[in-house]
């Protein structure tokens, strides 16, 4: 196994990940075989790891030039063994790549530079990245509290599956509660990303104010522009760490009272699944 060294790159500024970059080649995998990459800066620092799946022969592949990133609010929950996402762009400078493969090890150094006609641009950049991560901060605690209105939205229809067919007070009663639920979270999820339209061709109104558009509207407006952050960057920031803070108070309240209320009705009503069964004449 051989790594291929040298390269260079623009740095940019933002928070996206991809793909194109510095990967060179090596040889000699088998189909379904992968090379476990680590991608390390000046000062030792893990920022990235890769999986990169090889065959027989020279392979060659990809490094983004970009950081390990963080999961987006409404991004479904990462299986296990999946690739971690990608985020900012690495700064100029000098990073090792290491690749172990069926117990061997290699390593190469990549310099990445920016773009000669543009200069250093540095300030500017982590400028940047100290205003993205406070948004990415708000995201983290809006993707934690999605993935809580899923887990419970899961709860209430496996309750309502269970109860089909049985009869009686208790499961009317409880199927009741599990609905009441479910209409609470789907007020919730509509706060975050927006009414649902029934008409063709239409899923959300692109002018309503949601969590999820304030949250995207901050990232966007730092993403967009070649220079630090100001006065319009900083308020759209502060836009965003509001709506998020104030529907992870909503998601609390439900979580602290409603759904204590139902875990208990739950764990109280005595379902009766079975039926009684009488000999079936011979």
């Amino acid at each position: 196994m051989g790594a291929g060294g040298g390269g260079r790159g623009a740095g940019g500024g933002g928070g996206g990940g991809g793909g194109g970059g510095g990967g060179r080649g090596f040889g000699g995998g088998n189909r379904g075989d992968s090379v476990n990459v680590r991608i390390f800066n000046a000062d030792r620092q893990l920022i990235r790891s890769l999986r990169w799946n090889v065959d027989t022969g020279f392979n060659r592949m990809y490094w983004g030039m970009e950081e390990k990133g963080v999961r987006m609010p409404g991004s479904p929950k990462p299986q296990p063994g999946a690739q971690e996402p990608g985020g900012y762009q690495v700064l100029p400078g000098t990073y090792t790549i290491v690749m172990a493969y069926a117990g061997q090890m290699d390593s190469t150094t990549i310099q990445i530079n920016d773009d000669p006609r543009l200069g250093n641009r540095n300030e500017i950049k982590l400028a940047q990245r100290r205003a993205l991560d406070r948004v990415r901060k708000a995201g983290a605690k809006l993707t934690e509290g999605m993935d809580r209105l899923n887990e419970a939205e899961e709860i209430c229809n496996k309750m309502i599956a269970q109860l089909k067919g049985v009869e009686g007070k208790p499961a009317d009663s409880l199927r009741k509660t599990s609905n009441a639920i479910l209409d609470e979270i789907k007020k919730i999820r509509e706060n975050i990303n927006g009414k649902t339209s029934d008409k063709q061709g239409i899923t959300r109104s692109p002018f309503e104010v949601t969590v999820m558009t304030e949250w995207q509207t901050a990232m966007q407006s730092i993403n967009a522009k070649m220079m630090a952050p100001g006065a319009q960057e900083e308020k759209l920031i502060q836009n965003a760490e509001e709506a998020v803070r104030t529907i992870i108070g909503t998601i609390n309240t439900l979580f602290a009272g409603k759904w204590v209320e139902y875990r208990k009705q739950v764990e109280e009503t005595k379902v009766n699944l079975f039926k009684e069964y009488s000999p079936i004449g011979q």
